[in-house]
């Protein structure tokens, strides 16, 4: 087994090891989940955005309650599922699910 070692800010360490510890997790096997989902989705397991961050910091300058829309996921492969309408009769993204 090897050893990573990741610089971290003190409190992203901290509420994140409370998060996953919520969840049954070590910090360690939630990186390893981390790495393994990167593995298997050839990149990053989420879209990395600031606007998230951007909306949270205008929602709390507005006092607007600001919430993410999710999308479901298909529960045999994680992946996110579109909804149908969203289909393009010009391409088959759609045609082999």
């Amino acid at each position: 087994m090897a050893k990573v070692v990741a610089n971290v800010d003190d409190d992203v360490k901290r509420r994140a090891s409370a998060l996953y510890e919520e969840m049954g997790l070590s910090l360690s096997s939630a990186v390893n989940m981390f790495l393994k989902q990167s593995i298997r989705d050839g990149g990053m397991p989420f879209t990395p955005s600031v606007r998230k961050a951007h909306m949270d910091a205008a929602g709390r300058a507005a006092g607007a309650n600001t919430t993410a829309k999710t999308m479901p996921r298909n529960p045999e492969t994680g992946r996110i599922v579109l909804p149908s309408e969203w289909d393009d009769p010009e391409d088959d993204v759609y045609d082999n699910l």
